[in-house]
């Protein structure tokens, strides 16, 4: 199950604006009406600063942006929810660190199916901050997100089996992550064939993979937006 699962990007992987997956970085993500949309051509070239999506202003202070998470959290919203949890995680937008609390919120979060919060579950139970460490509660939040398509969470057990000294498994983990546009999985099985860790088919397949996922993701319109984010300190 969790490596049959998982392999291949989902709807809410999807920009809503143009409907391409995102990429890793060249995204942002939205309190008002809590999607992740791209950093927009249209958006920058008008030089608009309000969501891209909804058109709701940005919001200029904490607390304004914190009412905006919490209004959605009052209706349910379940990634609001996980939106708060890090919020509180993190001690950002004017609220105390509160990791306890955090957990709380991404378990309820997770409970209705945010893979967000079972990634973020593993990663306080891995580090251990402001919790027990727990590595085989991780692995579980991990897994759970895994098949659910959360790329970075597949890394990460990549990254638990390799460290266990299991590198068949952990390749395995690499390879999907690779073939969803995860650039330091490629990265990582390329070490591996460079080590005897993996095959030289092993690691085309990983290229192939990830060069398709990358190519899926591009546009005209991200390359330019990406230029003009690089060389607009105004952007």
């Amino acid at each position: 199950m969790l490596m049959k699962k998982g392999r291949k990007r989902t709807e809410e992987d999807e920009c809503p604006i143009c409907s391409l997956p995102h990429d890793t970085k060249q995204f942002m993500f939205k309190v008002c009406c809590m999607m992740t949309v791209c950093n927009g051509l249209a958006a920058i070239k008008r030089g608009m600063s309000d969501c891209p999506f909804c058109r709701t202003p940005t919001p200029k202070t904490s607390s304004q942006g914190l009412a905006m998470i919490q209004k959605r959290v009052n209706v349910g919203d379940p990634l609001a929810i996980c939106t708060l949890a890090t919020k509180c995680r993190l001690g950002e937008l004017g609220l105390e660190k509160d990791v306890t609390r955090a957990v709380e919120l991404y378990e309820r979060a997770a409970e209705l199916g945010v893979k967000y919060a079972q990634f973020n579950l593993g990663r306080v139970y891995e580090q251990g901050t402001g919790v027990v460490k727990d590595t085989a509660k991780a692995i579980r939040h991990y897994e759970e997100a895994a098949m659910r398509g959360h790329v970075i969470a597949r890394h990460n057990l990549g990254c638990v089996e390799s460290n266990a000294g299991n590198y068949d498994l952990a390749l395995r983990h690499f390879l999907i992550a690779a073939q969803l546009g995860l650039a330091d999985s490629l990265n990582i099985v390329k070490e591996m064939f460079m080590h005897g860790l993996a095959t030289k088919a092993d690691y085309a397949e990983a290229l192939r993979g990830y060069q398709s996922a990358a190519e899926e993701m591009r546009s005209p319109d991200r390359d330019e937006a990406a230029e003009l984010w690089q060389n607009s300190p105004n952007v």
